[in-house]
């Protein structure tokens, strides 16, 4: 029992479901979908674990499979595969299971707000690149990498985690904002004159900034600028 429980020197073995470990960060990071849950339920029910998708431990500590481990508990496995995983620490065990995700399937806004939350912090935090003209962070440029997304949109997602009101947190979270929109409300609240000196067209310009957000990307959105201004000198 003790080989099973420790996970020593064996790259896959069958442990008891009560000798597995679910902790944050990795536990809540990713919700676990109901709908996921129930079909994961129902196949182990009739065939079992599949053990070609074992879970991944760190020390006993679940680091990708909390559904799959959810579902066995509640099909009634008293064992499970797993795959015991060495890692540095903390961050590169964080790391991994966020690009597991992130192959998967495909992460929602709100699923990569809670990474970006996460992560900032944890990564190594420098000085900004010199010859990068949108000057961003170190930090955001390590989230970048690990989530797949623009450094841009980490910015975004880190701007709206430090000053968005809990309604605009939550309303991202549940799906019902994209990150531009939550963006855009975010940075809103933090213009006094547009609060105190309200505008008829505000509300036209910042739809029309968000959409711009949504469907271009950085070296898309300076072309336009400059073709803007191009326009406004002409005319």
């Amino acid at each position: 029992m003790n080989n099973l429980v420790e996970c020593i020197e064996l790259p896959l073995v069958q442990v008891p479901v009560w000798s597995l470990k679910t902790v944050e960060p990795f536990k809540n990071l990713f919700p676990i979908r109901d709908t996921v849950l129930s079909e994961i339920i129902d196949d182990m029910t009739v065939n079992g674990f599949d053990a070609g998708h074992p879970i991944v431990v760190w020390n006993m500590t679940v680091v990708d499979g909390h559904t799959r481990l959810k579902a066995a508990i509640a099909a009634g496995l008293e064992t499970v595969p797993v795959i015991c995983r060495q890692f540095q620490d903390e961050d590169e065990a964080l790391d991994y299971s966020i690009r597991n995700q992130r192959n998967r399937r495909n992460l929602t806004d709100g699923e990569l707000f809670r990474c970006v939350e996460t992560l900032y912090y944890k990564k190594k935090r420098g000085p900004r690149p010199k010859n990068c003209p949108c000057r961003i962070g170190k930090a955001s440029l390590d989230v970048a990498d690990t989530l797949g997304i623009s450094s841009r949109q980490v910015e975004k997602f880190h701007a709206i985690g430090k000053y968005a009101t809990g309604e605009i947190r939550e309303a991202l979270a549940a799906g019902k904002y994209t990150v531009s929109r939550a963006y855009e409300e975010t940075m809103r609240t933090r213009r006094p004159q547009e609060i105190n000196e309200p505008d008829a067209d505000a509300e036209l310009v910042h739809s029309v900034m968000a959409d711009i957000h949504a469907r271009m990307n950085t070296a898309q959105i300076r072309k336009l600028v400059k073709a803007l201004q191009l326009e406004l000198a002409i005319n």
